[in-house]
């Protein structure tokens, strides 16, 4: 199936992946790409199966370090796990490129939001106990906590919401991601940036990954627990299930064994603590979470201490989501996956240099582990991933994948849904402009086509359900929300019924602002030049000059964003975060001054060169349209350390 974006917006595509890439706590990793490059994380994107499965774990270390070294990838912590428990753990490669230190079972890796499975399964500890209730409002467990909800009357905030990422909050503001201090406690975390608690739209009508609902939760645990978070976690949680030494803290202990993490081969990341340790603070190694893994396959029998089954149950389904689900669904801190065979369920992680994935199998009883110290190669997330199933799937006889006959209702689905749930608001404007789906009924079931991507066919599997033919479940439903409208749920992603020609005339506007702006600087250079060699005078200058200049200024904003986010600095005074506001000044002013040498040259007397003025004069106009756009939604002047 392609993949591949096509279309126009490049740099502006570009400034949203960009802003996206500091969005480090548990977006999916490569497995759960989308339907198109620019969409967010929302969907299974299914693994190719491996030409031949690994016969024994000698060719399974094989095959998984030719990946590495083809794709630049340091190492790779495993743990191979079935209901017996941990058949084995260890790893391929390098802990440390420099050192030469290689990845064992006892390497210690930052899982990041793996860590989410922890604190849901604790928070569905104590709502089994009745200490803990998941569908009180907030405000009752947790009086003093500032949630701005404008539904506070008919759809107050809950514990499940704020876990099930259905709360309507906006994720992590830049300087609530990334601190100096190691000990970070959930209230402090809170209060570095209360904005990102206003909700969005009503909750449980949406999902949207906000790891700050993460913190919410383990301040809720401090206050009826009266013990820190870690603490209690660790004494109920970790330790019955053997990983007592994971810590949501760098200890001198996990500090002598931890992997370093690489941003790019050769690049190491700087080691950053994570203001909302709840969300992706776990240190642990494969060999403890391959205990974790035995522990979900076993339904938590071997640990009848730790939660009944039926509050595990409630674990793995989303409970607060009123929208059209898949097997994708998000519960406390577990989701589904179908990119594989067989469906699964597990959580990913990512922090600079660090990405994890882990699943259990539960028609199978299998499950892996898979610790990267790496952020760099998609390839090498998936393929390794691939090859863990199919040495674990091995002999085993692979449930039918669901399937109906196609619905004569499809046809009910046709038409442009918009994607409506960013997970950054910041930047949600771009996303309404950039990210959609288009839906046509197909002789086997449906046609979807992203706004920024190629066509794709699923079929049906009953219920407004469909499926890429590879993948094991539902990753895209067709119905109606509480308020009985028509609406698309792809993974985790909501969309909403728009009309395409209004999307499509938006997308082409963007794009041909864009394309001007990106040639202006090659041309004000070609000007410049001519008048250089002739040995004329610069009058009217500013015609060429000033859209170069902002041409130059936008080509500028993505890399300086992607600079920052790669040195952990978007939420500090930083040169990058300091240039980045300049940028979008110096975008502005050379916009507000093209514009005006534009209208000087169009009114003056002489016009013998007037057809030559057309192309900077449509330039500085798009570029004026666009800082009205980008100042509108706050990216003119800004200030990321303080947004």
């Amino acid at each position: 199936m392609e993949r591949r974006a096509r279309g126009g917006g490049s740099l502006l595509v570009a400034l949203l992946l960009a802003a996206w890439g500091w969005l480090w706590l548990g977006a999916p990793g490569p497995s759960a790409r989308p339907l198109a490059e620019v969409t967010p994380a929302v969907a299974g994107e299914p693994i190719a199966a491996a030409e031949a499965a690994p016969a024994t774990i000698e060719a399974l270390q094989q095959r998984i370090a030719a990946v590495l070294e083809r794709e630049g990838v340091p190492g790779v912590g495993v743990a191979l796990v079935d209901r017996e428990g941990v058949r084995w753990a260890g790893g391929v490669g390098m802990a440390d490129a420099a050192a030469g230190t290689p990845v064992t079972a006892g390497t210690v890796f930052r899982v990041a939001s793996v860590t989410k499975g922890i604190v849901g399964l604790g928070a569905a500890r104590l709502w089994a106990q009745g200490r803990l209730s998941l569908d009180d409002p907030l405000a009752l467990l947790l009086p003093r906590l500032r949630i701005d909800n404008p539904w506070e009357a008919e759809a107050p905030v809950t514990l499940a919401h704020a876990l099930e990422h259905t709360a309507g909050f906006d994720d992590m503001r830049f300087n609530e991601t990334f601190t100096d201090h190691e000990r970070t406690t959930p209230a402090q975390a809170l209060a570095l940036n209360p904005r990102s608690r206003a909700v969005r739209w009503r909750p449980g009508s949406r999902m949207s990954y906000s790891n700050v609902g993460y913190s919410v939760a383990a301040l809720a645990m401090e206050r009826v627990t009266g013990q820190p978070f870690d603490a209690w976690l660790r004494a109920q949680v970790l330790m019955p299930l053997g990983m007592g030494s994971a810590s949501f803290s760098l200890t001198e202990e996990r500090r002598a064994r931890l992997a370093t993490g690489y941003v790019q081969p050769g690049r190491a990341a700087a080691y950053a603590p994570i203001a909302h340790r709840a969300a992706g603070s776990l240190l642990a190694t494969p060999a403890e979470m391959g205990r974790w893994v035995h522990y979900w396959l076993t339904r938590g029998e071997p640990y009848p201490e730790v939660a009944p089954l039926w509050a595990l149950e409630r674990v793995e389904g989303s409970g607060t989501h009123r929208g059209p689900g898949t097997d994708l669904a998000y519960g406390l801190g577990n989701y589904g996956d179908v990119a594989h065979p067989v469906r699964a369920r597990g959580h990913d992680g990512g922090l600079p240099g660090f990405s994890s994935s882990v699943r259990y199998f539960p028609e199978l009883g299998v499950g892996y582990v898979m610790l990267l110290n790496s952020t760099h190669s998609r390839a090498a997330y998936a393929e390794i991933r691939g090859l863990l199933f199919a040495y674990l799937a091995q002999g085993r006889s692979l449930p039918e994948p669901p399937r109906t006959p196609p619905e004569p209702s499809r046809a009910e689905a046709t038409g442009y849904y918009a994607y409506a749930s960013p997970r950054l608001a910041l930047f949600g404007f771009i996303e309404r402009v950039v990210v959609g789906w288009s839906v046509h009924p197909s002789p086997a079931g449906i046609w979807v086509t992203p706004r920024l991507g190629s066509s794709v066919e699923l079929v049906p599997t009953g219920e407004g359900g469909y499926r890429h033919p590879l993948e094991s479940g539902t990753s895209l439903r067709v119905g109606r929300d509480a308020s009985g409208e028509r609406v698309l749920t792809l993974g985790w992603a909501h969309a909403e019924p728009q009309s395409w020609w209004w999307a499509t005339l938006r997308l082409w506007v963007l794009t041909g602002a864009v394309f001007l702006l990106q040639l202006a600087p090659l041309l004000g250079a070609l000007w410049l030049a001519q008048r250089l060699v002739r040995g004329a005078g610069l009058q009217r200058a500013g015609l060429w000059l000033w859209p170069a200049l902002a041409g130059l200024a936008l080509m500028a904003m993505p890399w300086l964003l992607s600079e920052a986010s790669a040195r952990n600095a978007l939420g500090r005074v930083d040169p990058a975060t300091v240039g980045l506001c300049a940028a979008t000044v110096v975008f502005a002013m050379a916009s507000a001054l093209g514009l005006a040498a534009a209208v000087r040259a169009t009114v003056g007397r002489d016009r013998t060169a007037w057809p030559w003025r057309v192309w900077p004069a449509l330039t500085s106009t798009a570029a004026m349209g666009l800082t009205a756009w980008l100042g509108a939604h706050g990216i003119i002047g800004l200030r990321t350390w303080v947004w």
